[in-house]
C-alpha cells in the first residue's frame, strides 16, 4: 500500500511544483498592483511657517553706525525673502540686514521685518532703544569766549546729561561769575543734566550748594544713567582710608546693580597727569585708586591740567578733560601711562551701546582728537 502511495505523489510533484510557482506569480503581481494604486495616490505637502528668532528690541546711539541682521528658521529650506517695512529714514535696508548712523538726540523708534519662503511669511515689529549721549568736560573758570564756543558744539551732540570734572568759575565765592557760567550754559542745561564735582577754584562756596540739588552730601554723591554708575568725589577734602568720604566710596562700589554696564568716577584732581600741577598732587594714587582696581571702575574722568590726556594704569584709563576754557598749558613730564597728550579745547563724548562704550573727544573745530572703547562688565 505504502508502495502505491508512493508512486502516485512521485507522479503528481511536477505538477504540484508548477501549482505552487503559478500562486507565487500571482501574489507578487497583486502586491506590484496595489503599490501602483497607491502611488498614484495624491499625498498633501504641509509647507513649514519661516519663523523669526531675531531680538525684539535692539540698543543704538546717536553717530554711532547701527546694523541689523534678521535670522529665522524654515524646516523647508534655506530659499526665503526678506523686506524691511516702516524704518526711519536714517536706516537703509541690504538683503538680509538694516543699517544707518543714527542722528544725535532722537527718541526710541521701530521698524517691521519680514521673511517669507513664497507661500507663507512671518514679521516682527523690532524697537529702537536709543540710549542717550553723555558729555564730560571740566576747567571753564576763564576764557567765557572759549567756554561759550565749547558749550555750542556740545548743544550740537544734543546730551541727556553732563558731567563737570571742577573748576566751573574762577572764584566760586563770587555771585557774578555764578551768572557768567549760568548764561554761558543756559541753552544746555534747558535740556541737559548737569553733575558736577567741586574744584579747587570753588572754595567750597555756599553759592556752589546753594546752585545745584545734588544727592547725598552734594560733594560726593552717585548717580545711574544710560547703564552707567557715575561717582562724582571731592577731591579738595580729605580723601584718606579714615575719612568719611573714602568709607562711602568703598560702600557704593561694593552696592552697584547687576544692571550696571560701566563705572565711572568724575572728581577733579588727576591721579595720573603729565600737566604742570605737581604729580599726584592729592596723593590718590594711594586712596582711591587701589578702590577702582579692586572694584573695576572702568574710567576715571578728572581736570585741574587744561589739556586733554589719555592714561592706561592698573586695567583701567584715566582721562584728563581740562580744556573747557581755561588757559591751555604744555605737558611737563612723560609717564609710562601717559598714551596721548593734547593741548587743545574739547570736550568728551559718551556712547553705550549693548556691552560697549565709545569714547569720542572733539575740539572747538568739530575734530575728532581721541577715540577709544571698552566692554562692559562681565557678572558670574
Amino acid at each position: 500500500m505504502n508502495r502505491i502511495i508512493s508512486e502516485t505523489l512521485v507522479g503528481q510533484e511536477q505538477p504540484l511544483r508548477e501549482c505552487l510557482c503559478s500562486c507565487h506569480i500571482t501574489v507578487v503581481a497583486l502586491l506590484l498592483v496595489l503599490v501602483s494604486c497607491c502611488s498614484s495616490v495624491p499625498v498633501e505637502t504641509i509647507n513649514t511657517v519661516p519663523m523669526i528668532i531675531s531680538d525684539t528690541v535692539v540698543e543704538a546711539a546717536g553717530d554711532v553706525l547701527f546694523g541689523y541682521t534678521v535670522r529665522s528658521v524654515d524646516s523647508d529650506g534655506p530659499s526665503q525673502i526678506v523686506q524691511y517695512e516702516n524704518f526711519p529714514a536714517w536706516l537703509t535696508p541690504d538683503a538680509d540686514s538694516i543699517f544707518g548712523t543714527p542722528p544725535d538726540g532722537l527718541s526710541d523708534t521701530s521698524f517691521l521685518v519680514i521673511v517669507s519662503d513664497g507661500i507663507v511669511a512671518d514679521s516682527l515689529e523690532v524697537t529702537i532703544d536709543i540710549i542717550p549721549t553723555i558729555i564730560v568736560y571740566g576747567d571753564t573758570r576763564t576764557n567765557h569766549d572759549i567756554h561759550q564756543q565749547v558749550v555750542d558744539q556740545i548743544i550740537q551732540h544734543t546730551p541727556a546729561v553732563l558731567f563737570h570734572s571742577g573748576d566751573l568759575v574762577a572764584d566760586g565765592r563770587i555771585e557774578s561769575q555764578w551768572e557768567t557760567f549760568d548764561s554761558i550754559t543756559a541753552p544746555l542745561f534747558a535740556t541737559t543734566e548737569l553733575f558736577p564735582s567741586l574744584g579747587n577754584h570753588e572754595y567750597q562756596s555756599s553759592l556752589y550748594f546753594d546752585r545745584f540739588n545734588l544727592s547725598n552730601n552734594e560733594q560726593w554723591y552717585s548717580v545711574d544713567r544710560c547703564y552707567t554708575h557715575f561717582i562724582i568725589l571731592n577731591s579738595n577734602v580729605a580723601t584718606d582710608t579714615a575719612s568719611e568720604q573714602y568709607q562711602w566710596l568703598e560702600s557704593d562700589l561694593a552696592g552697584i546693580a547687576d544692571s550696571i554696564r560701566f563705572v565711572i568716577a568724575v572728581f577733579h584732581h588727576p591721579p595720573y597727569s603729565t600737566g604742570p600741577h605737581t604729580e599726584d598732587e592729592k596723593g590718590l594714587r594711594e586712596t582711591f585708586v587701589p578702590l577702582f582696581e579692586q572694584y573695576g571702575v572702568d574710567i576715571v574722568f578728572n581736570g585741574h591740567d587744561h589739556h586733554y590726556e589719555r592714561s592706561f594704569c592698573g586695567g583701567r584709563y584715566y582721562i584728563v578733560t581740562g580744556g573747557g576754557g581755561a588757559p591751555l598749558r604744555d605737558q611737563a613730564r612723560t609717564h609710562p601711562c601717559s598714551q596721548l597728550f593734547v593741548k587743545a579745547y574739547h570736550f568728551c563724548k559718551l556712547s553705550v551701546v549693548d556691552d560697549r562704550m565709545l569714547v569720542r573727544v572733539y575740539n572747538l573745530d568739530a575734530q575728532l582728537v581721541d577715540r577709544f572703547s571698552l566692554d562692559g562688565r562681565v557678572y558670574p
